[in-house]
């Protein structure tokens, strides 16, 4: 059993879905757990779950791509947990591909670059000078399968945001190795019940298992699982690294 007893981690994207699962995942591993999602309601009742199943964890509201919303949530975290050891940046929007690129909207662009590549950079700017003063610590990037190749379904604007995020947690890694603040991304193919599984016509999903060497989708899960290694003392050598989660989907 992996343990992150006496550890504090912070989850975005944490309402539901995989953001949900990885800090159930975190606390169930004995870490207490800061649930951040920009829909205040849904994260305290996400938070109020969690409580009574008798995990340490604690809710607040927060704009990622905003530097006073992430600020002041972290400011939360600090004043509640006294420390932050792992931040796990998993929140973040899309919007489905319409047609060509060059007919794309310059809203879309900005929501889902913002939300998935921005947003990283706001909460790890936040949280990096309290990891500084510990002696450590761990980021948790989430990229997709499309930072690695494309993404025909959800456009240019997400591809370009995934793999923004490789190279961002990579530059990061390099730059605070030496400080012992350990930085990875998590590259995930299509997970059930995961938001965009309604853009995946039966035509669609039967193609794309067809070209799932596994030949099934993620569980969330056994995302999660990996997120729980990347914050673990197992992972202790591991840093500026993506991890594959797809089930052979992508193999590069």
């Amino acid at each position: 059993m992996i343990s992150l007893d006496r550890k504090v981690a912070v989850v975005t994207g944490a309402a539901r879905g995989m953001g949900l699962v990885a800090a159930r995942t975190m606390a169930r591993a004995g870490a207490r757990v800061a649930l951040l999602d920009i829909n205040a309601d849904l994260v305290r009742e996400s938070g109020d779950v969690l409580r009574r199943e008798g995990m340490k964890v604690m809710s607040a509201q927060c704009d990622v791509t905003n530097a006073e919303s992430a600020r002041d949530a972290i400011g939360k975290v600090l004043e509640e947990f006294g420390a932050i050891d792992i931040l796990a940046n998993i929140a973040g929007a899309y919007v489905p591909s319409t047609g060509p690129t060059h007919l794309s909207s310059e809203q879309s662009w900005d929501i889902v670059v913002d939300s998935n590549l921005k947003g990283i950079f706001m909460m790890s700017s936040q949280v990096l000078p309290h990891m500084l003063d510990a002696g450590g610590g761990r980021i948790i990037n989430f990229s997709s399968n499309a930072g690695r190749t494309s993404s025909p379904i959800l456009g240019a604007s997400y591809t370009a945001a995934k793999a923004g995020v490789l190279g961002l947690s990579r530059h990061l890694a390099k730059e605070y190795a030496r400080h012992n603040i350990l930085v990875n991304s998590i590259a995930p193919g299509p997970a059930k019940g995961e938001r965009g599984a309604d853009l995946f016509s039966p035509e669609i999903q039967a193609k794309l298992l067809a070209d799932i060497p596994l030949g099934r989708l993620a569980d969330p899960q056994e995302v999660a699982n990996v997120v729980l290694f990347l914050a673990s003392d197992l992972a202790s050598y591991v840093t500026g690294a993506t991890i594959d989660v797809n089930g052979g989907y992508v193999m590069v």
